[in-house]
């Protein structure tokens, strides 16, 4: 099975590069829509066709766990963005505030679902369920987010430290997220609006200093911190670790 899941990650990385060279050439925005982002969800395709041992259900029923994991997805991911937004601005951490994104997150949001869902296919729809055959609920999700922060290329450019921060980051927001999918038999749903929530919040706060290390480190704090709480309250109160 690792064999087939390095597998997925490699035609990922491929795929991703392959429509990220093709959107420089056709000059399509960026800030509209992030073709690569389905390239997760092109792996999924493929290594469900050619492996049969590696078919995976991709759940987007709605029920009452569902509903209320939905509304966690929404307001955990802002809130903590929020958090981090006023902590860098009570540090001065020389990071540029978003102007006028009620004029331009409208414009931005399609792209960011279309985004969300190419990249919940194959992270939280195939990857996560598939390493649960193996591993438990925690340790998955935290290859997961491994695998999801490093898929992100054009990170690397920023540096170390950035690496770390951003790193810390995604591996966090992937517990989190693993957390509030129990009992929805991994929801598509709520991974999705979990990564639009992540997706609008940097938007709307941090959209102008994507690129600051600083802020993306403290970000990365914030979020490890509410992992490991979330992680200790479902523990105690006898979910599958």
């Amino acid at each position: 099975m690792k064999l087939r899941l390095f597998i997925f990650y490699m035609i990922t990385v491929l795929f991703t590069l392959i429509l990220g060279f093709g959107q420089e050439q056709l000059k399509i925005n960026y800030e509209r829509i992030a073709i690569p982002q389905i390239a997760p969800a092109i792996a999924f395709l493929i290594v469900t066709r050619f492996f049969l041992t590696l078919k995976t259900h991709l759940n987007i029923k709605f029920d009452k766990h569902s509903f209320i994991s939905l509304l966690f997805a929404l307001f955990i991911p802002f809130g903590l963005l929020t958090i981090g937004f006023y902590i860098c601005l009570l540090f001065n951490l020389n990071f540029e505030h978003t102007n006028n994104f009620l004029t331009t997150l409208p414009i931005a949001i399609g792209g960011m679902i279309f985004g969300a869902v190419g990249e919940e296919i194959g992270w939280r729809g195939f990857l996560q369920p598939t390493l649960e055959r193996q591993y438990s609920i925690i340790p998955s999700a935290i290859i997961v987010g491994l695998f999801w922060g490093l898929w992100h290329i054009g990170n690397y450019q920023y540096g170390i430290t950035y690496m770390i921060g951003f790193l810390l980051f995604t591996i966090s927001a992937s517990v989190i997220l693993r957390i509030l999918l129990d009992k929805t038999e991994n929801n598509l749903i709520v991974s999705v609006f979990f990564h639009l929530s992540i997706n609008i919040g940097f938007f709307i706060f941090f959209k102008n200093s994507l690129t600051n290390e600083k802020m993306i480190c403290v970000n990365g704090i914030i979020w490890a911190l509410t992992a490991f709480v979330i992680s200790i309250i479902s523990d105690r109160k006898g979910n599958a670790l």
